[in-house]
């Protein structure tokens, strides 16, 4: 989910402090999109940006966020749904992003690398999730090229730090052992100072990097202050689950299991409710069975166990392949 969460919030900031590209009418239909979105409404997030790009065809904002739109939710479903048109919407944003370049002021300028590097964030987003990661590799480096043109044309585009930032500090954390040996340098706390600059300091981003910092804290163990955070968040868009699944991380690895408990059941209550999304359902069970396990309630753990049995048969190969570890877990203790 932390990707999920991180990928929301990259469109929105981006086209408000151009001067070409956005005026108000299309800064209401943005707001209107991101708040249908985070609260997983998705048909009702795709109508407004489909009607933002009917609006400004020679644009490339709507058809980004049209492609926002399915990569959130192949994301929140761990399903490959619809790629084709997604990488369509991609696509058409780099042959716009590309004319404007031809012809536009250094803000606008900077503003379109900041889109190019969006759209190969979320190509490498779909490469981890459903290709490659070699591919994933290279979009990630493709996306970092992007934003630091972006900054050698506008350096005070502060919207460009929270890409920067977000790449930085994760690129860190997977390459491991790289960075100890000093085969990769170690860009940890350069990319949670460029995150807390675009909290500081960017145009339209507070809310993107704040979104970003609450999985930086949690993978830096910092549990309240991503709780906290995550909290905030959640009052803001309180129908979706986007910040229900960090505030129960965070609960459940300082042990305060019954807080972890209240929340994961709530996103498994939620999650019933739609078809399919298997791969989360197995999520919250497998965290809730521990979670009662762990405060000694036998009979809830057992209850989990029961459910789990009853709907193992439905598992998509993929969901099975992808889940394969905590199936694993939980089959043994039927």
């Amino acid at each position: 989910m932390k990707y999920l969460i991180i990928i929301l919030f990259i469109l929105f900031p981006v086209m408000l402090s151009a001067q070409t590209l956005i005026n108000k009418n299309i800064i209401a239909q943005i707001e209107t999109g991101e708040t249908a979105l985070l609260n997983a409404r998705w048909e009702q997030a795709n109508r407004t940006y489909d009607s933002l790009r009917q609006e400004n065809q020679t644009s490339p904002v709507g058809y980004l966020y049209l492609a926002g739109v399915l990569q959130s939710k192949m994301i929140a479903f761990e399903e490959n749904l619809e790629s084709d048109r997604f990488f369509s919407l991609l696509d058409s944003t780099i042959i716009l992003s590309k004319k404007i370049l031809a012809d536009c002021t250094e803000r606008d300028s900077a503003l379109c690398y900041l889109l190019l590097g969006h759209q190969n964030a979320y190509r490498a987003m779909w490469e981890s999730r459903f290709g490659s990661n070699l591919s994933a590799i290279s979009y990630g480096f493709k996306a970092r090229n992007r934003y630091d043109k972006g900054v050698e044309i506008d350096p005070t585009l502060n919207d460009l730090y929270f890409g920067l930032g977000s790449y930085h500090y994760w690129k860190t954390v997977k390459a491991g052992i790289l960075t100890w040996t000093g085969i990769l340098k170690n860009d940890r706390k350069k990319g949670i100072s460029e995150i807390n600059r675009a909290i500081d300091s960017s145009l339209f981003s507070k809310n993107a990097a704040r979104s970003a910092m609450i999985w930086v804290y949690i993978n830096e163990k910092e549990y309240e202050k991503a709780i906290t955070l995550a909290g905030e968040m959640h009052e803001k868009y309180p129908d979706g689950n986007f910040f229900l699944w960090p505030q129960a991380e965070s609960y459940y690895k300082l042990k305060k299991y019954p807080e972890a408990i209240e929340i994961y059941n709530t996103i498994l209550n939620r999650i019933k409710a739609e078809p399919g999304n298997y791969f989360n359902i197995i999520e919250a069970v497998y965290h809730l069975y521990q979670s009662y396990i762990k405060s000694n309630d036998k009979e809830n753990a057992d209850r989990m166990l029961l459910y789990f049995d009853s709907i193992k048969d439905n598992f998509p190969k993929q969901t099975r392949r992808k889940q394969r570890r905590k199936i694993l877990f939980l089959d043994r203790r039927l």
